[in-house]
This record gives C-alpha cells, structure tokens and sequence, in this order.
C-alpha cells in the first residue's frame, strides 16, 4: 500500500512535467509563427506610437506652463522693478520735502526767534513807558493799553455785562462784552467768600443747613474783610468808590468794584495785587467799565424791595463800615481817622497760598461768639441814626 502511494506521486510529477514541456513546445511554435511576430510588432508598433504621442501631448503642456511661468515671472520682475523705482520715487520726495520742512523749519525758528526778540523789545519799551506812566514821568499810559477787546463786534452790547461789568452766562452769552485794556476801575471776581453766601441758593430741601447762620454773622465778617482789604488797596491811591456784592448769583457773589480817582493808581494796583494770595485764595483782578454806579446797583435793593431778590442780576451790595463811599463821588472827611485800618489781620495778605489753619469747632464756642455777635448787632441798630430818626 505505501508504495503504490509512492507510484502515484512519482506519476503525477511526471505527468506534470509532460504537460509543461508540451505547453512550452507550443509556446515556442507559436512565436516562431509569421502571424504572430506581425501581429507582436503591429502591437509593439501601436504601443510605441502612442507613447510618443503622450510624450509629445506631455511635451506641449510642459513648454506651455513654462512659457505662461515665464510670462508670469516677467511680469513679476517688471513689478518689482516698478515697484522699487516707485520705492525710490518716494524716498526722493520724501527726503526732498524733508529738506523743505527742515529748511521751512529753520526759516519759521529764525522768524520765530526774531518775532521774539522783537516782542522782547516791545515788552521792554512797554515795561519801561508804563513804569514812566506809573511813576509820573508820562501823562498817557502806552498805546497798547488803550485798547477795548470785544466778544461779539457785530452783536449788541449786553445791558447787565454794559452796566455791571458782569454777565451770567459769561463770554458765552449771545451778545457782545468790551472789556478794557486799562481803567480806573478794578474788578476782584469772587473776592469776598463766606458761608452765608456760598449756600444760600443750596438745595430747597436742605432747609437744616441755614439755621445756624444769620445776615449779621455775614455782614460782620464783610466788616473784617473791608478794614483788611481796603488799607491794602489804598496804598496805591486815592479810592473813589468800593463796593462788595452781596447777591447769591454766581457770577456776581462775592464780586468786589474798587474804582480809584487817578488811573496810574488802578495800574499800580493791579500791577502789584494781581495774581497775589487773600486768605489762602488766588487773588484774580480786571479792568471793567463801570459808566455809572447807579445804574449798576439796584436801587430797590437799599429798600428792600427788590422782586427778583437773590436772583437779580443788577449789584446788591453790602453797606460799607461807617457808610464809607456811599455817595458816587468822591468826598474826602477829614474828621474820619482811617489810622484803624491798618490791618491787624495782614496775615491773609501773601505771595503764595498759605496753610490752612485749623478753626476750633467747639459748639459752646460758637454759640458764644454768635450771641456775642448778635448783641453788638441789636445794640447798633438800636443806637443807629437812622431808628432814631424814625422814632
């Protein structure tokens, strides 16, 4: 049994090797066949033909896109050529209009230095004609003082600024404010301050906030401010007319008129108090018109009848010590020795702000100080003139 499985193996291998070789001979008859080499070279032929002609479709695409990939490269060089001949284009401007501003700017530097050394002149004959002026050696103040600057030249003059000096709405208003370049008359805006005027027109609610204030309080202290102000100002001359404003409205709260007889003494005053330091407050001085005082101060106010009350935009002012310039003409009383006016409170008088000094906020003191105040009130108004000329 186990060799005629042997047998069949060794048959079949041979069997195998038969049908190969016969596969071969055939094989080998077949190309030797005529027909079939013409076909295989036809084939070869065709095969050939066609690879030619997908090299040479190859070829075609290929030197195309080099030509378009030329084409585009050219472009991209004429480009940037265009682009750095633009480039160097705006550099030369640029450095050209460089060299024109900086020879402009040197131009303007030369007109500007000269402008200024002319102005510095100009400053110096200026300086040196209003020292004449105020030293007496000239009769006119310079020409450059004699000049009315104007807000609104086309507008109408506003009547309140026309006869207080003083406007509501400021420069902003809609018609026209001339303020002077030199007058007799001096305007301290907001000069005298106190408690009682600063909250007068405070909330309609906060109805605490005035209780423990009266008008007297308020007037006492324009007693001390006046004798302490009004020495400091008459070292410079003779005063004609002084009045502090005792209206609530902002734009005229506090506001203190000095008008002196000569204009070289308004000069000097501004001159030397311009700028200066009160109490701890910059002192801010201009020359205002005032035409005439009656028209700028509400008469009804000394009766006490004034409608518009603290809202009135004509001068309430306060009654000076002794009715000191209570006339709108100067009348000199030499019976009245001004001698204490000398200020016992000169301390407020600076060159620059001074620190604030602590104020003792003991009740018992003020209620002291407050019945002290109002007795030597009540006793001055009852020993005044004028109650005794009612009784």
């Amino acid at each position: 049994m186990g060799r005629h499985k042997e047998w069949r193996k060794i048959a079949k291998r041979e069997r195998r090797r038969r049908i190969r070789t016969l596969a071969a001979k055939q094989e080998e008859q077949l190309y030797n066949d005529e027909n079939f080499i013409k076909e295989q070279e036809l084939i070869e032929k065709l095969m050939i033909e066609q690879i030619e002609k997908s090299n040479k479709e190859e070829n075609e695409k290929w030197v195309l896109a080099e030509r378009v990939s030329l084409i585009q490269w050219l472009k991209l060089q004429r480009e940037k050529e265009r682009m750095l001949q633009q480039h160097l284009e705006e550099e030369a401007r640029r450095k050209l209009e460089w060299e024109l501003e900086q020879q402009k700017k040197k131009i303007d530097e030369e007109k500007i230095k000269a402008a200024q050394e002319e102005l510095k002149k100009k400053q110096e004959i200026f300086m040196e004609n209003l020292d004449k002026f105020l030293s007496g050696d000239a009769d006119e103040p310079p020409s450059e003082l004699k000049v009315i600057r104007e807000t609104r030249p086309s507008a109408e003059l506003c009547p309140f600024f026309f006869k207080t000096a003083c406007c509501r709405f400021g420069d902003q208003c809609s018609r026209n404010h001339q303020y002077p370049g030199i007058s007799k008359v001096l305007l301290a805006t907001n000069f005298y301050t106190h408690f009682g005027l600063s909250n007068a027109n405070s909330n309609e609610y906060d109805t605490d906030i005035m209780l423990e204030y009266e008008d007297s309080e308020t007037y006492t202290e324009f007693q001390d401010f006046f004798h302490d102000v009004i020495g400091e100002f008459e070292k410079f001359g003779k005063i004609t007319q002084f009045k502090v404003c005792n209206n609530h409205e902002k734009h005229l709260r506090g506001n203190t008129y000095i008008e002196f007889s000569e204009l070289r003494c308004a000069v000097a005053a501004y001159r030397a108090l311009h700028t200066r330091w009160y109490g701890g407050r910059q002192l801010s001085l201009q020359f205002c018109l005032i035409k005439s005082w009656k028209n700028a101060i509400c008469g009804l106010q000394i009766q006490r009848r004034c409608p518009k009350g603290r809202a009135c935009n004509f001068l309430h002012v306060f009654r000076n010590p002794d009715n000191l310039f209570s006339v709108y003409t100067y009348e000199p009383n030499p019976d009245n020795d001004r001698s204490y006016r000398s200020s016992t409170r000169s301390w407020r008088w600076s060159e620059s702000p001074e620190p604030d000094i602590p104020k003792r906020s003991s009740e018992t003191d003020r209620k002291r100080k407050r019945s002290s105040k109002d007795d030597e009130h009540r006793s001055r108004r009852r020993h005044s003139p004028r109650r005794s000329e009612r009784r």
